[in-house]
């Protein structure tokens, strides 16, 4: 492979020329796709509509996007996926501040490189029910991801309840902090902004610290 065929994903990692232009093609059909979504309305769209728009057959289209859905929700960073991202760059030595640095870095990075895209996504993450259920369904997966990651920086066996609870805790975050920026029209920081959501993870946890000291009386 010569030099000029690879260059680096959003993430760090190079990428092929044949991963460059499946992402180019992704990215095309999304922003046709969001056109049309902001037009017509999500549910008045459909594959058809956009594959016309991005002029190519619904069954090319299929070779991109499994459903509707998927076009609203991928970005770049879905390849190769977050969990194994964070494992290969290990920012730092602490497990824990490790995948929360490269959350951050991602949600900031989205948000630099096309904030309406963004936004549009998210509004729609946010508002149509199949997709918000899918929405809510990916960080479940990719919290898991982390939790493999987790358990294993701390060499713990898997199922550790810690390490299963801290990803969760930390894509619960993700979701209230992305949610939080769409509401505010996307006029924030989103790293700054899952930033207060993670401290507000911090005081939750003393309290529910308290509440475990005092179980209740049928406990």
């Amino acid at each position: 492979m010569n030099a000029d065929d690879s260059e680096p994903t959003p993430t760090g990692r190079p990428a092929s020329l044949r991963e460059r232009k499946r992402t180019r093609m992704r990215s095309l059909v999304q922003a046709e796709a969001l056109r049309l979504f902001t037009q017509r309305g999500y549910d008045q769209t459909t594959v058809d509509d956009i594959a016309h728009a991005a002029a190519m057959s619904p069954r090319t289209f299929f070779r991109y996007f499994a459903t509707k859905e998927d076009v609203v929700l991928w970005d770049e960073y879905d390849d190769p996926p977050l969990a194994e991202e964070i494992w290969r760059q290990r920012l730092v030595d602490d497990p824990v501040a490790q995948p929360i640095a490269v959350i951050r870095k991602v949600l900031r990075d989205s948000c630099a490189a096309d904030r309406e895209r963004l936004l549009a996504r998210v509004q729609i993450a946010m508002t149509v029910p199949e997709v918000r259920s899918r929405f809510v369904g990916q960080q479940i997966d990719a919290a898991m991801g982390v939790f493999e990651l987790v358990a294993r920086s701390w060499g713990a066996a898997p199922g550790d309840l810690r390490a299963r609870v801290l990803a969760a805790a930390v894509y619960a975050a993700v979701i209230v902090a992305v949610e939080r920026w769409q509401h505010h029209g996307g006029r924030d920081d989103l790293g700054c902004v899952f930033d207060e959501a993670i401290a507000a993870l911090g005081d939750a946890t003393t309290l529910l610290q308290g509440a475990a000291r005092h179980p209740s009386p049928d406990g």
